[in-house]
């Protein structure tokens, strides 16, 4: 059963590739918009060969990692607060979640009004990117916390830091997975139309 479903997938990349190539030959558009796989083969071999491709893949996971670990830093103690604390939940929990209804994208313009083409301005569009969603899913998995759970650990004497890190930290920590996950994806997608931007308009 596995060797089949090995054989269809090969199969179908192939395919793939035989119409890609197929495309290349009938020369509907010219090479440098659509080249062939064996043009395109030979730059990726080149460009790793040359460390170009490493030197950029590097730099991108640079960007990546300090936005989203801004991201987590932040997202992860506000989405805490938003979930136990009903004054924040309807003010500061208003605001995130509207600008969690804006594409990444959006964040663009304002970051290079306040940063310049730099990268102070693609680490502040990963950070907006991924930070609302890790908020939100947070105070979510806060919410759903079992109230059993609080009151047994407030009986028991449970309060501050203490009631956060042994009871509803724990309770919430698979909703916070998944808002780190989802944050991920939005960091990824942040990365690449911040570097698009970037690079387009690079000397």
């Amino acid at each position: 059963m596995i060797n089949r479903k090995l054989a269809l997938r090969i199969g179908f990349f192939a395919a793939l590739l035989a119409l890609w190539q197929c495309a290349y030959a009938l020369r509907l558009w010219p090479s440098y918009i659509f080249p062939s796989p064996k043009e395109v083969a030979v730059s990726m071999f080149d460009g790793f060969s040359d460390g170009t491709f490493l030197r950029a893949i590097l730099s991108s996971f640079k960007r990546l990692f300090i936005g989203y670990g801004i991201s987590i830093a932040i997202g992860v103690p506000l989405g805490l607060l938003l979930g136990r604390a009903r004054w924040a939940q309807n003010t500061i929990g208003t605001l995130v979640l509207g600008l969690q209804a804006l594409p990444s994208i959006c964040w663009l313009p304002l970051a290079m009004l306040w940063f310049g083409l730099s990268e102070r301005s693609i680490v502040f569009v990963i950070i907006m990117g991924a930070l609302m969603a890790i908020s939100l899913a947070t105070a979510d998995g806060v919410k759903n916390t079992p109230p059993v759970f609080v009151r047994a650990a407030s009986t028991l004497g449970a309060c501050g830091f203490f009631l956060y890190s042994r009871v509803i930290f724990p309770a919430a920590l698979p909703s916070i997975v998944s808002g780190l996950k989802l944050g991920w994806t939005f960091a990824w997608r942040s990365l690449v139309a911040g570097e698009l931007l970037y690079v387009l308009n690079s000397p």
